[in-house]
């Protein structure tokens, strides 16, 4: 079986801006592109049927709602290099519940919503000079009308979207 993670994607002008601060980062220090996502629910597996059905149950149980990206922050992570924080309120919270109950999830950590902007490892001063161009917040919003359902068995350049649910 294949690992999965179910996304929150942006559209329109907030996709297209944070596409391309993610393009100029990954030519910039060598690093995978990949689309701009806040991650619901990562690395689970099943089959892929049953995935769907999964997804489209979670879909059909959410009202769209807005995501709000803030600070932008740093860690010693690969897939938290460098990300902008987004807030964590009533829906958003519902919507990880929601994916958790009908996913599962063998990690214990807490929920951090976040939106990567650059993948890799980095040195602290590097990153503290990325954060000082493009400012320490976006603050951006963007409304949520669909789940994306990813195979993020590979590497990033090779991730391939499965299927879109649009929530009702």
């Amino acid at each position: 079986m294949e690992k999965h993670s179910l996304w929150l994607m942006p559209a329109g002008e907030v996709f297209e801006r944070i596409t391309e601060i993610i393009g100029q980062l990954s030519s910039r220090y060598g690093a995978p592109e990949f689309p701009p996502h806040l991650t619901l629910l990562g690395s689970f597996t099943g089959r892929r049927r049953e995935l769907t059905e999964r997804c489209g149950c979670i879909a059909a149980s959410l009202r769209p709602f807005v995501i709000r990206l803030e600070q932008i922050e740093s860690r010693d992570e690969y897939f938290r290099c460098l990300f902008v924080r987004a807030m964590l309120d009533g829906p958003l919270r519902q919507a990880h519940r929601a994916a958790f109950r009908a996913l599962g999830d063998n990690r214990r950590k807490a929920f951090m919503p976040h939106l990567s902007l650059l993948y890799g490892f980095l040195p602290p001063s590097v990153k503290e000079q990325i954060i000082a161009e493009i400012g320490p917040r976006l603050d951006l919003r963007f409304k949520v009308r669909s789940l994306h359902l990813y195979r993020t068995q590979d590497d990033p350049p090779r991730w391939r979207e499965v299927e879109c649910f649009g929530l009702r």
